[in-house]
């Protein structure tokens, strides 16, 4: 109704200046203040009939008895219209579940593109591999990093993994360049079919809140409720995003600060492995594990990538992971949220890399 009180479209007038604005609010505290000001009437817009306390200057109306009736007469309008059967065969949860997948598949988008945008560049990580190899003798053993003279005479400090050797530092980055030049070739088509996918559910969902789709259609392309949720759309959600490791174990992160303590005493077993990013706000994870050994080295290197992916530490390129047994996990009196004391714990070293994220998430 703004260009109705403003008097816009009327004449040639410019609408923008405070005069116009004080004069159009005058008008709208007279409309809304008048006893006097007129029937109820069903206005005649482009997107259809609108029922309306009063007329408003400029736009076409039918006068009505009453409000009520002008509303009767705009759903009579709809259903003659054909528009009634659509919009009523789409209910509340189910429009809330469409908007849930639109908003993953938004923030899928997202993720892949700072994915592509944070991208190491390769060129420089194998030319640390180079060094870290040409100036073995003078990597020390065990250090986190080490300062180094470069091919041009410059110094370079270079990140380590105190628990390999030089050369098992050099291939890891070797193995980092290899992985963002294989990013760089696959993102883009990723990024493509994620941006795709979430304007189509965008589109389902447009239609949707104008009532031009089926419940059917929407079905038939929103994903499917996991089990845990499929008692009722009310169900509650579980306190942790669920993925799988390459070895096909279960890994449980805990979906924030609150969750926290709930995954790890209520939503693990004495003996499964608890990890969380060293000295930093963080999720809980548990990598399910019954064994009376260590868990595979590839699994428990995800579950740690997983844990600095849920930390503030998710940027960095190598990130001290620590783990032990959640058997060895307690929780002190009157703690904060999420606050434990681990012990017999051990240190991993990982590199936080966000493809693992879609490529072992089994959760909405």
């Amino acid at each position: 109704n703004v260009e109705a009180f403003l008097g816009a479209g009327l004449d040639d007038t410019d609408h923008t200046g405070s005069d116009a604005l004080r004069a159009g609010h005058g008008r709208w505290v007279t409309a809304v203040g008048d006893d006097d000001q007129g029937a109820p009437v069903l206005l005649e817009t482009d997107r259809g009939p609108q029922p309306y306390p009063f007329e408003l200057a400029g736009t076409p109306s039918i006068p009505m008895p009453s409000l009520m009736d002008a509303f009767a007469a705009c759903a009579e309008a709809q259903t003659l219209r054909g528009d009634a059967p659509a919009a009523l065969s789409v209910s509340p949860a189910l429009l809330e579940r469409l908007e849930r997948s639109v908003a993953q598949a938004e923030r899928r988008v997202v993720r892949l593109h700072a994915e592509f945008d944070q991208r190491e560049d390769p060129d420089a990580l194998r030319s640390l591999g180079d060094l870290v190899l040409a100036r073995y003798g003078d990597v020390p053993t065990g250090a986190t990093s080490a300062t180094l003279e470069d091919f041009e005479g410059g110094i370079v400090t270079v990140e380590l993994d105190p628990s390999r050797p030089a050369h098992e530092n050099a291939a890891a980055y070797y193995d980092r360049a290899a992985r963002s030049e294989r990013a760089a070739d696959r993102l883009p088509g990723l990024i493509g079919k994620a941006e795709r996918e979430r304007d189509e559910l965008s589109d389902l969902l447009r239609r949707a809140r104008d009532g031009s789709v089926e419940a059917s259609e929407i079905l038939r392309r929103i994903p499917e409720l996991p089990p845990a949720q499929r008692r009722g759309d009310d169900a509650p959600l579980l306190p942790y995003r669920v993925y799988r490791s390459s070895g096909g174990l279960e890994i449980r992160v805990g979906r924030g600060a609150r969750h926290n303590d709930d995954l790890t005493f209520r939503h693990s077993a004495p003996d499964d492995i608890w990890l969380h990013a060293r000295h930093t706000a963080g999720a809980h994870v548990i990598l399910r594990w019954s064994g009376g050994d260590n868990p595979p080295s590839r699994d428990l290197e995800e579950a740690g990538a997983l844990a600095a992916l849920h930390s503030k530490a998710r940027t960095s390129s190598s990130v001290p992971v620590d783990w032990t047994r959640r058997k060895h996990v307690r929780k002190p009196r009157r703690s904060a949220p999420g606050a434990v004391l681990p012990e017999r714990v051990k240190t991993i070293f990982v590199r936080p890399d966000p493809a693992l994220l879609e490529r072992l998430s089994t959760s909405p």
